[in-house]
């Protein structure tokens, strides 16, 4: 029989570590970054502060250092990694994901950005300008820092 959606998830979950809302910034302390993984219309409604924006559908690629439009901040496999989405379960696909490519230390946060809100967590939107997030703003992808 066919698996579905919530067979892979379910598959995924018991393979990752997750994490509560009121443990991220702990493991940020701990040199864990966030990896948001949510489509770009949810993202640009808000986001986890300073979190890279890697869309889920386009995950393996950026992921990939042999694939040439890599991203360079996911060269070290053992950078930690928490990663969300909307509401665990596209986090969960790509935590596994990520672990399947080699890399140790990818957790989700269980629940996604969804629980990150109701925690009240802090939430920042990306600065938009001309519908573009500012070229000038470390959540630009091409920022290159000062």
């Amino acid at each position: 029989m066919p698996l579905r959606l919530k067979d892979l998830v379910k598959t995924a979950k018991a393979n990752i570590d997750e994490i509560t809302c009121d443990q991220v910034e702990d493991y940020q302390a701990q040199g864990y970054k966030t990896l948001d993984v949510r489509e770009a219309a949810e993202y640009l409604d808000g986001t986890i502060p300073m979190s890279l924006h890697i869309p889920r559908g386009i995950l393996e690629p950026k992921c990939d250092m042999c694939f040439e439009g890599h991203e360079s901040e996911l060269s070290d496999l053992n950078q930690p990694w928490i990663i969300f989405c909307q509401a665990g379960g596209r986090g969960a696909l790509a935590a596994y994901t990520m672990q399947q490519m080699g890399y140790t230390n990818v957790i989700n946060l269980a629940g996604g950005f969804n629980a990150w809100k109701a925690f009240g967590g802090p939430i920042e939107t990306p600065p938009i300008e001309d519908g573009l997030i500012r070229c000038d703003h470390p959540w630009n992808p091409g920022f290159q820092g000062e």
